[in-house]
């Protein structure tokens, strides 16, 4: 076999790269030749992979089932102030959700591995049940601490408690902050209450103030019509002056034409006494 390397070193020394090489220095490795896949083997390493996966997932479920055993053992407060600190058992719940998830889809692909299928529903469940079973433990903890704490937890509140990602222990500090979520409940309540009087005593007073201005336009239309009242009882009076005065004429004015009627006629006898009177 021809040596190579020499030749290769001087086509470097003249500055040549390797990819600008003669096609005689570029051979195919058929070692190295991508095959095609045989299907048995293709089956037999999704197979594999399935069986990793599943088993995989079983410790997961083992981890969580012993995570949570441990929070339900807790009783020194040190111990508890550590579980509820420890978020490892969020994370393995949803490393277990995701790892199901993504196994799901590669069992519908096999449709020949029943045993596959059932291994994983068996997990599934067994998962589950541990889950339920934690869940009635955990409430059943819960009431009987609250119970001899003196606390009495309604069933709402009992609900949220055990629906907390890290559930709480009825020991030390904690019943105080149940206690002062509670009252701080009551304080949202009366908050609103207090908002919502707020309001109404507002609109109550946006309501005096109208009667006010509309009494008060009352008031000057009163004022308004009690002075035309004034105004036309003094035109009266002016009115039964002006009428007195004017009778008072009219009776002087009679006597007159009366007296005037009467000199009239004194004077008219006068001059026929006269005209009668017998000439001497």
């Amino acid at each position: 076999m021809k040596d190579r390397l020499e030749e290769l070193k001087n086509h470097i020394n003249h500055g040549r790269v390797p990819s600008e090489m003669d096609d005689t220095l570029m051979f195919d490795n058929h070692a190295f030749e991508k095959t095609e896949t045989n299907p048995i083997e293709k089956f037999l390493q999704e197979v594999a992979e399935l069986s990793l996966a599943l088993a995989e997932l079983e410790g997961l479920s083992q981890l969580t089932d012993k995570k949570q055993q441990g929070v339900l053992c807790c009783t020194a407060e040190e111990s508890v102030f550590k579980e509820k600190n420890e978020l490892h058992v969020i994370i393995i719940k949803a490393s277990f959700a995701s790892q199901a998830q993504l196994i799901q889809p590669q069992l519908s692909t096999i449709q020949a591995q029943a045993g596959h299928r059932l291994y994983y529903r068996d997990i599934i469940n067994h998962h589950y049940a541990c889950e339920t079973q934690n869940m009635v433990r955990l409430k059943e903890k819960m009431v009987r601490q609250a119970e001899l704490a003196g606390v009495k937890l309604q069933e709402e509140d009992l609900e949220k408690l055990v629906a907390n990602p890290v559930p709480p222990q009825m020991v030390g500090c904690d019943l105080d902050v149940l206690n002062a979520k509670q009252g701080l409940a009551l304080a949202e309540v009366c908050q609103r209450q207090l908002l919502d009087l707020e309001y109404h005593i507002s609109e109550l007073h946006s309501v005096f103030f109208q009667v006010e201005m509309f009494v008060s336009g009352q008031h000057e239309l009163l004022d308004s019509i009690e002075y035309n009242i004034l105004h036309t009882q003094d035109y009266v009076e002016q009115s039964n002056e002006t009428v007195k005065k004017a009778l008072k004429c009219k009776r002087q004015s009679s006597f007159l034409m009366v007296v005037s009627t009467v000199s009239g006629l004194c004077a008219c006898c006068t001059c026929l006494s006269c005209i009668t009177r017998p000439v001497h």
